[in-house]
């Protein structure tokens, strides 16, 4: 078992360095040549993402079962443009007149007249790193919770991306911290699509019972902050468009169970929208039964 672990540790060490020559070759590149170097990496991609693929499909809900086929294509060249605008980030800002537009600025505007700090409720949806670069180009004060990657030198290299480009990374998960962040007039960006298995509570998700995370809703309640899903979507000419959505109003006589179905139906339309869009190879489903019931 030890010597398993072992391997397995200095694969992922070994994939990572790989995996850095290879980001530093893209960076360097020119706009130009992202049309040609997407489809190259649409064709090597599924030989390293084999077993995500394969997740994919078995946990796409029956409902999408006719356009299964093109979701799943479309998934993956989701996550290539994804890895791609991340590296080429302030080219394409700079060359592509008009890459992101906002939709709905409004609902921030009235959350920030509030003063009592904004949590952005989003997921691992489209390219959620750009969000957040755009987030802090709008001049919000971006700090996004995230969790450590099973490598540390990919945690550091993810968060160099962002901590680059204004966004603030919180690697914590406690209350504590997150909550000065929102009290100082802060704004908290919190993925919370991710299966929280015994910390959290199990709500409806596309027909099943999958377990969702209470925090968004503590930090709200506690704060009184205003949650605003916010989601960041693909056009079909290749740019992006952010969209805020209406806060969340949470009802004095509601439990916390009906207070996370209400977040989690957010994520549900919005998946169920673009289903192309959500990494659908998450372990949505797996010990559910962990959760809080009620």
């Amino acid at each position: 078992m030890l010597i398993t672990d072992e391997y397995k540790k200095y694969k992922r060490i070994l994939r990572y360095y790989l995996l850095r020559v290879i980001l530093s070759g893209i960076e360097a590149l020119p706009v130009r040549v992202l049309p040609k170097l997407k489809l190259l990496l649409i064709k090597i991609f599924p030989i390293f993402w084999k077993k995500e693929f394969m997740s994919a499909e078995k946990f796409l809900p029956a409902e999408f079962a006719q356009k299964k086929d093109f979701i799943l294509k479309k998934m993956l060249e989701n996550q290539v443009l994804t890895i791609l605008e991340v590296l080429l980030y302030e080219k394409l800002v700079k060359e592509k007149k008009n890459f992101v537009t906002v939709v709905g600025k409004e609902h921030i505007d009235h959350a920030i007249e509030l003063k009592k700090g904004i949590i952005i409720l989003t997921a691992h949806y489209c390219n959620w790193e750009v969000l957040g670069y755009e987030l802090v180009k709008m001049g919000l004060p971006l700090v996004v919770v995230a969790r450590a990657q099973a490598v540390s030198q990919m945690t550091e290299l993810m968060n160099s991306y962002r901590e680059k480009r204004g966004v603030k990374v919180l690697m914590s998960d406690t209350v504590t911290d997150a909550l000065s962040v929102l009290k100082s007039g802060g704004t908290l960006g919190l993925l919370t699509d991710l299966n929280a298995r015994e910390h959290g509570y199990q709500v409806d998700f596309f027909g099943k019972k999958a377990s969702f995370y209470s925090t968004p809703v503590v930090l709200s309640v506690r704060s009184g902050a205003s949650v605003i899903p916010t989601f960041i979507e693909r056009t079909s000419e290749g740019n992006l468009v952010v969209r805020f959505e209406e806060p969340i109003i949470w009802a004095k006589n509601e439990t916390m169970k009906q207070r996370i179905q209400k977040y989690a139906i957010c994520y549900e339309k919005a998946f169920r929208n673009k289903p192309q869009f959500w990494c659908w190879f998450h372990e949505r489903y797996k010990f559910a039964e962990l959760g809080k019931a009620r």
